[in-house]
């Protein structure tokens, strides 16, 4: 995500930041973009003017390729199987909403935004605002240290210019950053005059809380470690279901006996293995053990299979910008809520939970001494008790452990500024000084209209980019 702080850092700082967020988003977009192909060729060619300068073909394939994936984004409704459908099934809704209207609203989209880009940047440049030769020397340094980065991580350059360049070549990139920084730099100036009321940045808050509260979830995975057959006709397709199906309740086993121990308040231990992955036994036929009376995070930290666990500890934080790969915990993370007096976190929950459990049998007011030191504890802890998540290639022991919220959440150290209701003021100032340059390029009229116009060019790239959808 782009860092949009208005704080004023030094030269230097400053590129490396805009760098950062500029390789940043432009590799995200053009990431999950669906069914673009996109084609990069070397070119130095226009397809229009705005007030004397030129809209590149680089750039407006940068636009056009914003555009595709903004309306795709907004108006394709997906239908709640879509997920479960094959990739030709997908990509047969994706072309049927591909109408000619719609494409032909992409191009309108992608050439006003490129208008805006120019006159913006004329904007920037009226008000004083320029690079100078040190700062375009050091951004196109760090550019280029970027770039070479990505190609040691084993990235070719073909990916490198169509994953993270936006679909342009290193030195049209860096042309692209140098009108993009200027425009920042204004930016920075028109937030100095903005200031957003605590009621305003409540209300972003409350109407998405889960884009912007983490849930901590602590989990422990369990792999199946057998392929689910899918080859119903195959000859061996029992066998091999039957063989999943062993092992995937070998692994649930596992799971539960897991959540039982710990959630009863005892502890488990890890028990020493040959290099074949065979328990090692004394004299006695016993497993040796390893490591005794583990706590849970130890416990995942020895065990689990995940494969940042040995370091994370099974932890990570979850919220709808910062998903878990496995929906089965986002969705598990999102329906935690803090109780009334936020003491403790507890699940929401449907109206089928709510039936069932109205149906339960109440427990009885007769306690013995050991639960009522275990109800005690539990009171002591914000954390929700342990839980199974189930899925076709895993099985998860569960737990969130906290929630930081607007009320909780604190900047990470004095001056960071980096708290939710920082970072929300961060997007409302944003938001805020885009609507300003857009209306000020809007208030000039015919000043920065699109001129010169190569039609026959233009149809040319969106031939190209809308045979691909």
């Amino acid at each position: 995500m782009a860092d949009k702080k208005s704080t004023k850092k030094n030269k230097k700082s400053y590129d490396n930041k805009l760098i950062t967020w500029i390789s940043v988003s432009l590799g995200a977009f053009v990431a999950i973009v669906v069914a673009i192909v996109l084609i990069i060729t070397m070119t130095t060619g226009y397809v229009a003017k705005v007030d004397g300068l030129k809209i590149y073909d680089y750039e407006y394939k940068y636009f056009l390729q914003n555009a595709i994936y903004e309306l795709q984004d907004e108006e394709f409704d997906k239908p709640e199987n879509f997920d479960e459908l094959s990739a030709e099934e997908q990509d047969k809704l994706y072309k049927e909403f591909w109408t000619d209207e719609r494409k032909a609203k992409a191009a309108t989209n992608a050439m006003d935004d490129a208008r805006q880009f120019k006159a913006q940047y004329r904007l920037a440049r009226a008000a004083g605002h320029k690079l100078s030769s040190t700062e375009k020397t050091n951004l196109k340094a760090n550019i280029s240290s970027t770039y070479n980065q990505y190609l040691s991580y084993g990235y070719s350059e073909e990916m490198v210019q169509m994953y993270f360049l936006g679909g342009m070549t290193l030195s049209e990139y860096k042309d692209f950053a140098i009108l993009q920084t200027t425009i920042e730099k204004y930016k920075v100036e028109l937030k100095e005059d903005m200031n957003p009321t605590d009621d305003e940045l409540r209300a972003i808050y409350d109407e998405n809380p889960d884009d912007y509260r983490k849930i901590g979830i602590r989990q422990f995975q369990i792999d199946v470690g057998v392929e689910k057959p899918t080859d119903e006709k195959a000859e061996d397709y029992q066998t091999k279901l039957d063989k999943y199906e062993e092992a995937y309740e070998k692994a649930l086993a596992e799971a539960k006996e897991i959540m039982e121990a710990y959630n009863s308040g005892k502890k488990l231990s890890t028990y020493k293995k040959n290099d074949k992955g065979e328990f090692t036994l004394d004299d006695e036929g016993n497993k040796i053990v390893d490591q005794k009376d583990l706590s849970f995070i130890d416990y995942i930290k020895a065990e689990s299979d995940e494969a940042e666990s040995s370091k994370s500890g099974g932890l990570s934080e979850i919220n709808n910008v910062s998903p878990s790969t496995i929906d089965e915990i986002t969705d598990y993370a999102l329906s935690m809520q803090w109780n009334e007096d936020r003491t403790k976190i507890v699940q929401t929950k449907t109206e089928t939970d709510k039936e069932n459990d109205a149906e339960t049998e109440e427990k009885p007011e007769a306690q013995d001494a050991e639960e009522k030191e275990e109800d005690k504890e539990e009171e002591n802890t914000v954390m929700t008790e342990l839980s199974i998540i189930e899925t076709q290639t895993a099985i998860f022991v569960v737990r969130a452990e906290s929630i930081t919220d607007y009320e909780n959440s604190t900047e990470s150290a004095e001056g960071a500024a980096d708290s939710i209701k920082d970072n929300i003021k961060t997007e409302w100032l944003e938001d805020k000084a885009v609507e300003k340059l857009e209306a000020m390029v809007n208030e000039k009229g015919d000043a920065y209209k699109v001129e010169s116009k190569k039609d026959e060019e233009i149809n040319e790239i969106n031939k190209e980019f809308f045979s691909t959808l």
